[in-house]
């Protein structure tokens, strides 16, 4: 009876023996297999990163950039510099045989920046498929260089104290901007600064705070014989001297006396500290004092 239990005893430890070395080589083999089908994601991965980096959706298709192909080639926030403009920087640009995420767009931004109207260029790059984008911030305009009343502005002047030329004239309507009436001979407005815008500004802002009028236009063709242009009646200011501040504020006493007249006015005359004229359209002249 010994002996059966004993041959009993070491057969089962037989079989949980053979048991357990079968969990542990499937164990292994699960193991082997992990680590084949790990390493298989790795070298997939490095192969699929090596193709797509490689992809030549990458790169800027050279007639595309010499045709300046709409879909991979946009402009936006330009509403002074013409289109054509930045678009042939661009066409004109070095495009390196690189991927675009490689493409340095410093050098394009610069020279786009150095347009008139232009205060800042980014270049933005977008991926598969290549391609640009031209951001465009541009100068505020707040006086047009004109002649004469009639004429078309011939340039225009930023509240930064930069000068607009012809070339990117006419400014459009969204800007609210004042005439000037300049040659440019006694007061040169392509040199002016940003001091010089300012003080204009001001200038302009008090006549209307005074005459709760938009100024329409500044004569400064003549530096000692300026005139305002209110929405409806015609100021002249004379020199633009110590004394002006103290003319200036006859305005709200005289406007109010100017629309009862009959007759139609040519010009208010406020070339005198201590009195003021009304000068009519058939030559009269009407004096008052302070």
């Amino acid at each position: 009876m010994k002996d059966f239990e004993r041959k009993l005893y070491f057969r089962r430890k037989s079989k949980i023996s053979k048991l357990k070395r079968k969990v542990f080589n499937a164990k292994k083999r699960i193991r082997n297999l992990r680590m084949l089908i790990r390493i298989t994601i790795i070298f997939g991965l490095i192969f699929l990163s090596y193709w797509i980096l490689t992809l030549h959706a990458w790169y800027l298709n050279p007639e595309d950039v010499e045709k300046v192909n709409p879909e991979l080639i946009k402009v936006e926030g330009n509403l002074i510099t013409p289109e054509y403009k930045i678009l042939d920087l661009i066409r004109t640009a070095e495009i390196p045989n690189k991927p675009i995420y490689k493409f340095s767009t410093k050098t394009l931004e610069d020279s786009m920046s150095e347009l008139e109207p232009v205060k800042k260029a980014y270049v933005r790059r977008f991926w598969l498929p290549a391609r640009l984008t031209v951001y465009i911030d541009e100068l505020t305009p707040v006086f047009l260089i004109s002649p004469n009343e009639e004429a078309q502005p011939i340039a225009a002047i930023t509240k930064e104290g930069k000068f607009i030329g012809r070339e990117f004239m006419p400014i459009p309507s969204k800007f609210s901007t004042i005439k000037i009436l300049s040659y440019g001979n006694e007061d040169d407005y392509e040199k002016w600064d940003k001091k010089r815008i300012d003080e204009l500004l001001k200038f302009i802002r008090t006549i209307e705070a005074y005459s709760k009028e938009k100024v329409t236009y500044l004569d400064l063709r003549s530096k000692n014989d300026i005139y305002v242009m209110l929405e409806d009646e015609l100021l002249r200011l004379g020199a633009y001297d110590d004394t002006i501040k103290d003319r200036i504020k006859w305005i709200p006493t005289i406007l109010p006396k100017v629309r009862t007249l009959k007759q139609k006015v040519k010009y208010v005359d406020l070339r005198w500290k201590d009195a003021y004229f009304i000068k009519l359209e058939n030559g009269e002249m009407q004096k008052t004092e302070n």
